[in-house]
Parts: structure tokens; sequence; C-alpha cells
């Protein structure tokens, strides 16, 4: 299930900077609705997030790649490390035309790495 979660809140948080044009601030990520997250969960073309937790790792991400410090209400999962602004992980098998136009729009270094996939 955090597989899920991770998987919807990387593409979805960046396509929420995208739109925001690549600059956010505290502000910005506190307001945004379960609704203007679902819009950008269908754009970034990844379900949309059902739950809170999964919007809060949207959240979370989402502070990170606009540079801005975690808040405490983050309450991520440990094992949860979003990507930092300049190297995003994306598994390819996820990866869409959808992700790759937000990744290119906002102007950072896109490196594909391919991966053995376990037999």
């Amino acid at each position: 299930m955090d597989f899920n979660r991770r998987r919807k809140s990387v593409p979805t948080a960046m396509e929420l900077l995208r739109r925001h044009g690549g600059r956010l601030t505290e502000a910005d990520v506190t307001g945004l609705s379960a609704q203007r997250i679902a819009d950008a969960a269908r754009a970034a073309g990844v379900k949309i997030p059902g739950g809170d937790e999964t919007r809060t790792m949207v959240r979370a991400e989402l502070r990170k790649l606009a540079g801005l410090p975690p808040q405490p209400g983050d309450n991520a999962p440990a094992e949860f490390v979003p990507a930092r602004a300049t190297a995003t992980a994306v598994p390819t098998t996820a990866l869409t035309a959808a992700h790759l136009d937000s990744l290119l729009a906002l102007g950072l270094p896109v490196v594909l790495v391919p991966t053995r996939t376990a037999a």
C-alpha cells in the first residue's frame, strides 16, 4: 500500500509544482485542497489520492521539490524518503508521457537509469 502512495505522490507533486511555475510558498502547500491535489493527479496520469496519508505524502514531496523545510505535520512514514529537488526517482514502469512532460517542464535534469527487474 505504501508503494502505491509513493508512486502517486511524486508525479502529483511534480504536476502541482509545474502548475505553480516552480515557485511555491509554505502557504501554497498548506492551502492545497483535496480537489486541487486530485486534479493534479489526474493531469499527471495517476490514480487520485483517496486518503489523508497519500495527500500528506504529496505535500511532503512538494515541500522537498520546492526547497521548503519539512513540517512536523507531514508525518511521512520513516521509510518514505521524499526526492530531492534535483533528483526524483520514478520507476520506469510507472513513467508515462505525462510524467516526463512534467519533469521536463520544471527545467531540471532528467536521468533515466535502466535497472534489472527481479526474476
